[in-house]
């Protein structure tokens, strides 16, 4: 299995090509993101992890063959997403199209997220709900390319409510400081109500997301 804290500037070889890995760009529930260039061109490398989440669970699944299989339901939905390049189930790892762009939680930390970007943030739930489907609404997963909100993870899973945008990731987008608070220090207990339930902080938002809920669903 890949080492995946062991591949900085170095050359990772694939079926389609070699990926010199520039950076890392961030670690979900499933993998480790980096940043990799092939021919001149910028592209995502995830390597699966199988640390475990306190919250949430894979089962046995293949996680190559879970992100895969999500991206098929997510394209069918219309969701826009970076294109899936290449993947490798026996090696562990996707390449994916790199989105350049600003991630959503700067956006959050900074104060600049707008009502387009909102507007097709509730799109994207109407067009998962009605598949059956929830995404992982946190916002690390989403990067603001232009004018267009791109979701960059492959994740979805069957629907329920108490995991969707309404009841769960909405809140997230509506706390600006405790993004600024989380992103400068690591401390997730700015933004959830503790680390074990990946709750997020609720009561202070919940006028905000009201009339958001109100206006866009």
């Amino acid at each position: 299995m890949t080492n995946v804290n062991d591949l900085l500037n170095r050359t990772f070889e694939t079926s389609i090509s070699s990926f010199f890995i520039r950076k890392k760009l961030g670690k979900g529930k499933s993998g480790y993101s980096y940043l990799a260039e092939s021919g001149n061109q910028y592209f995502v490398l995830k390597f699966m992890h199988n640390e475990p989440c306190p919250y949430y669970e894979f089962g046995d699944n293949n996680k190559v063959s879970l992100e895969i299989n999500a991206y098929h339901k997510l394209k069918e939905c219309g969701i826009l997403l970076p294109e899936l390049i290449d993947h490798d189930v026996e090696k562990n790892y996707l390449v994916k199209e790199y989105i350049e762009g600003i991630a959503a939680c700067e956006l959050i930390a900074g104060d600049k997220i707008t009502e387009p970007i909102i507007k097709q943030l509730f799109k994207m739930y109407c067009l998962v709900k009605n598949a059956g489907l929830n995404i992982d609404y946190f916002p690390t997963n989403f990067i603001l390319r232009g004018s267009r909100l791109f979701y960059i993870d492959y994740e979805c899973n069957p629907y329920n409510p108490e995991w969707d945008l309404l009841n769960w990731g909405i809140y997230y987008w509506a706390n600006t400081e405790g993004f600024r608070e989380y992103l400068s220090t690591g401390d997730i207990l700015f933004i959830n109500e503790s680390p074990e339930t990946g709750i997020p902080v609720k009561k202070p938002f919940e006028e905000e997301v009201s009339v958001w809920i109100k206006k866009y669903e």
